[in-house]
């Protein structure tokens, strides 16, 4: 290969530079849309009080002697 044939060093690394700012913006877009999801599909406060009090283990203590 003669020299006009190869492509310039700053254009190898300019491209290397986009790959990466993209593959790195693209990851932080997706974790926060997915953030932003989960955020808008936790349920409610008001719709949690219809919840069993009583179901569960959250109330049974770990020591065997105090359940």
């Amino acid at each position: 290969m003669s020299d006009e044939e190869e492509p310039r060093m700053w254009v190898t690394i300019l491209k290397l530079v986009v790959v990466a700012t993209l593959f790195i913006g693209g990851t932080g877009f997706a974790l926060w849309y997915f953030g932003k999801e989960q955020e808008l599909s936790k349920p409610s406060a008001a719709e949690s009080t219809n919840i069993v009090k009583g179901w569960g283990i959250v109330r049974d203590s770990p020591i065997p002697g105090k359940r």
